[in-house]
């Protein structure tokens, strides 16, 4: 019992979504979720639509979302395909946080 308590991590994902996805709750929340597997959401802050440092997949602007994120050691490549495969996800940023 005590090794499963002790594979848990704690993440913090930053996830920029296309301008035209909206900032609804639900909707972003849905997306990661589904996005992180079984993995439970802790935490969720909605930055809103904001403007772009430079271009990113054609875009300009993208809705920014961070939340916190715990649960069994990520694959990042698993992630990585499923960012590409969806067509909502701009950029992603996944941290471990101590």
């Amino acid at each position: 019992m005590l090794l499963l308590a002790s594979m848990q991590r704690v993440y913090e994902l930053m996830i920029l979504l296309r301008p035209d996805f909206g900032t609804e709750e639900k909707a972003i929340k849905d997306l990661i979720t589904k996005f992180i597997g079984d993995r439970k959401l802790s935490e969720l802050a909605i930055m809103g639509k904001k403007r772009l440092a430079f271009p990113v997949k054609k875009q300009t602007e993208a809705v920014y979302a961070v939340a916190t994120v715990t649960g069994a050691p990520m694959d990042i490549s698993q992630l990585e395909k499923q960012s590409k495969m969806g067509t909502d996800i701009v950029r992603y940023l996944l941290i471990t946080k101590d």
